[in-house]
């Protein structure tokens, strides 16, 4: 997903920036990579959403949801998402990063989006992940995409 999350940059102004903590070497213009900090990743996301741009954060969900709790809850929900547009895209949902201990996963997403106001998303395939980042994209809020392995399906 991540090979089709980079294609479909390609074809987007640099207003639409991706936000990663190394996650992958995205060559594109619009993509930031800030190293592991996903609390500062989120507030850079705000910044950037406050300014109208449209921003997207990937990176693996359980070091968003669990990490940056409070800065979605209070600078994405409270703030940001009025005037750009936030989409967390999360790696590994269905396992692939397991080995590398717990913090790597989450199994409580859908009650933590719930709690936070934010929808989530579960495309089946790539081309549904592809349909949804094209509709978020220039769509102001904030909502959350939860993917499986690059390879298949959820």
């Amino acid at each position: 997903m991540r090979k089709a999350l980079h294609n479909l940059l390609l074809n987007y102004p640099e207003d639409v920036v991706l936000l990663h903590p190394d996650m992958w070497p995205f060559d594109t213009p619009q993509a930031l990579n800030s190293g592991i900090q996903e609390p500062n990743i989120v507030n850079l996301a705000c910044g950037l959403a406050s300014t109208g741009k449209s921003v997207i954060v990937y990176a693996v969900a359980g070091f968003v949801l669990y990490k940056a709790y409070e800065q979605i809850k209070y600078n994405v929900k409270g703030w940001a998402e009025f005037s750009g547009s936030i989409t967390f895209v999360n790696a590994g949902h269905n396992g692939c990063y397991s080995a590398c201990g717990r913090g790597h996963e989450v199994q409580d997403d859908w009650q933590l989006c719930s709690a936070l106001g934010l929808e989530l998303y579960e495309p089946k395939d790539v081309e549904e992940f592809v349909q949804c980042m094209k509709e978020f994209i220039p769509m102001k809020g904030s909502r959350f995409v939860r993917l499986g392995f690059d390879t298949e399906p959820r």
